[in-house]
């Protein structure tokens, strides 16, 4: 639900135990400015122990309603969900003023930080790892666009936050799905602001960016997002500032993958461009259609299932330390490691917008920071303006940004 500054599990220091209400806290994993997420065990008789993830939310954030109910929403949400390729949350609850959510511990990595570090060894994650990506999630969202209250009650769920942050993949090369803080669905319909746009910029569908009236097929078109950087090793929407990308986002001017990397394989295009299509209707009925389109590829290549080449990949770009340890990934976290560089057609460490600058500033949950006004601006003139977009804006995104793509930097 927000920007955490923090991956790398820090030393954890002799002391005495820390408890948190049942669980015992290990060690802190990140750090944000609305939450902070440890590492915890629910220890049992019998020497059982499981371990766990616990996203606490700061005191002064639990006390604002806004957020607090967004939270509440999100444990819902989730709670309802079940799925091999969703990260699952199995408690919340609030002590000591404080709200937390405890989900699944994942012993692996976000597809941001994966693409970062293939990115420094100049390793292309290239066709196949995108396609396994790819099917998991539509897996994963054609399960959560069909799922139905118990009294079967459509949820009618957008997850509205497909990022490569919120892409989890374990050691084993299974792909998860994380972070639904900002989901829209039948829990909390009553709850949206009008004027509220939710979400991170650079990957987002032209109908969410303009704040128009959106379903599922946007959720597909920001995987479509996904899997275009990832296969291409290039950014498709982000510019070096926030307006210049929402006007990015809003025009939706896709180069063909075969232009931006040569050699791309024509069915792989297909594929994204019907995924990114500026019309819902022009784009897949659902994500079950995706996943038969992906699976069929990928049998013609006779490739096999399985995640053997993500767990590969994993064991190549995140080897154990001298003492046998290996980082781990956060679910719905992001953070830009130092010391990273790569080419610069690579994509950019910055990818993912602090939520204050992306949804909670419209609510007034948070104060306006530097620049509000000026991405307030930059939507209401992506929401007015007509598609296509007119010369005019054509030449001031061009002039806003003169390089398309970003290296991977701390």
């Amino acid at each position: 639900m927000d920007r955490v500054d923090k991956v790398t599990p820090p030393p954890v220091a002799p002391g005495p135990e820390v408890r948190f209400g049942k669980y015992r806290i290990v060690q802190q994993l990140a750090s944000g400015g609305m939450a902070h997420i440890f590492l915890a065990t629910l220890d049992g008789p019998d020497g059982f122990s499981k371990a766990c993830v616990i996203k606490r939310i700061l005191p002064e954030y639990a006390n604002l309603e806004p957020f607090s109910r967004m939270f509440a929403d999100e444990a819902k949400v989730a709670a309802l969900l079940t799925h091999p390729n969703i990260v699952q949350v199995f408690d919340f609850g609030k002590i000591d003023g404080q709200y937390y959510l405890a989900m699944e511990w994942i012993q692996g990595q976000s597809l941001d930080r994966i693409m970062r570090h293939a990115a420094k060894a100049a390793i292309p994650l290239g066709a196949r790892v995108t396609v396994d990506v790819g099917i998991a999630m539509a897996d994963a969202l054609s399960y959560a666009h069909a799922k139905t209250l118990s009294d079967g009650t459509p949820l009618k769920l957008v997850h509205r936050d497909i990022t490569p942050a919120n892409v989890l993949v374990s050691r084993d090369g299974i792909v998860k799905l994380a972070d639904f803080g900002i989901v829209k669905s039948s829990v909390n319909l009553e709850r949206t602001v009008a004027g509220v746009v939710k979400g991170k910029y650079a990957y987002m569908s032209p109908e969410q960016i303009t704040n128009r009236p959106l379903d599922h097929r946007s959720d597909l078109y920001s995987l479509g997002i996904v899997l275009y950087e990832a296969s291409t090793g290039r950014r498709l929407f982000k510019r070096d500032t926030m307006e210049a990308t929402i006007l990015a986002t809003s025009q939706g001017d896709v180069p063909p993958p075969s232009q931006v990397s040569p050699g791309f394989a024509p069915e792989l295009e297909r594929i994204l461009l019907k995924l990114l299509a500026k019309a819902p209707d022009a784009r897949y009925l659902t994500a079950r259609e995706l996943r038969d389109d992906l699976e069929r590829y990928r049998s013609a290549q006779h490739w096999t299932s399985g995640g053997g080449e993500l767990a590969t990949l994993m064991a190549t770009l995140f080897p154990p330390d001298a003492k046998g340890r290996v980082a781990v990934a956060v679910p719905g976290s992001a953070h830009s490691p130092s010391g990273l560089s790569g080419p610069a057609s690579l994509i950019s460490s910055e990818s993912v917008e602090p939520l204050e600058d992306s949804a909670l500033v419209a609510t007034g949950v948070l104060p306006r920071g530097p620049g509000s006004a000026s991405v307030a601006s930059a939507q209401e003139a992506a929401a007015a303006a007509p598609f296509p977009w007119g010369l005019a804006a054509a030449a001031g995104v061009a002039l806003v940004g003169s390089a398309l793509f970003w290296l991977f930097a701390a």
